[in-house]
């Protein structure tokens, strides 16, 4: 079993949202909910029985890991603020998928990555069970402890260093970031033309559907630029004549597409 018995969140948004609740509801004491906005604070305390407070000076020390859910620039400041609290035995990690696991160093003997790979929004319930949780650490021990932890909460748990994990964080982007900006595109598109967004979704089902069945992506692509079709491409681009953005994106795309199918 993990040493790891509680826990304090520096943060209060999507992520930490979601693994506060996770964490809780498998036995682990949230104790501290810290964010610089109480409000936002207090209603992740109250879902979890933890603390709240807006002040690193009044975190719980006495927390068995700390977990760093904030923003990636304010990692390193508010790192230092808690050293000067919790001093520099405190186990932390943090959740982000860019910054590397040494931005702990000078503050902690103890820190790791405690990386959820997903999308979160505190408005939306997922099955945290199915999330892959991504894992580093400065020591075997830090790395074992938490693995134990994101194991109490998920069955897709990894070891994964600094730069794969960095590597999984741009693949990600692509796959869903940018994609979801495609898809609020197309909703525009149809949205001004009194088109039903509805009828699109089957055929994003069932592109998401082919890969989560383990098809290749490239091998499944279809459309217009695959098929190096220049008559329907150049009346699409003529349609989106008036679409700057959706133009540029969409020559950008189909110039990409039909070079990686030469």
């Amino acid at each position: 079993m993990s040493r790891i018995k509680s826990v304090s969140f520096i943060g209060s948004g999507n992520v930490a949202t979601h693994l506060a609740k996770a964490l809780a509801n498998s036995g682990i004491n949230v104790k501290s909910i810290y964010s610089r906005n109480i409000v936002h604070a207090k209603l992740l305390g109250d879902l979890v029985g933890a603390k709240s407070t807006d002040k690193i000076s009044e975190i719980a020390v006495d927390s068995d890991l700390f977990i760093f859910s904030i923003n990636d620039s304010v990692i390193g400041d508010l790192a230092k603020k808690l050293k000067e609290k919790v001093g520099y035995d405190a186990f932390v990690a943090h959740t982000s998928g860019m910054v590397a696991s040494e931005i702990f160093k000078e503050y902690f003997n103890d820190f790791g990555v405690f990386y959820p790979l997903q999308t979160f929004k505190k408005s939306r319930n997922i099955d945290i069970n199915e999330v892959p949780f991504l894992i580093a650490g400065n020591s075997n021990t830090v790395e074992n402890n938490l693995f134990e932890l994101a194991s109490m909460i998920s069955d897709n748990v990894h070891f994964i260093d600094d730069a794969k994990r960095k590597v999984l964080h741009v693949a990600a982007v692509f796959a869903n970031n940018f994609t979801n900006f495609m898809y609020s595109i197309s909703d525009d598109i149809v949205q001004k033309e009194n088109v039903d967004f509805q009828l699109l979704k089957p055929l994003i089902k069932e592109t998401a559907m082919k890969i989560v069945d383990g098809q290749n992506p490239k091998e499944v692509q279809t459309g217009p630029a695959v098929r190096n079709d220049i008559s329907t491409i150049n009346a699409h681009l003529s349609y989106l004549e008036n679409n700057a953005t959706a133009k540029q994106l969409y020559q950008i795309l189909t110039k990409s597409i039909v070079e990686a199918n030469k």
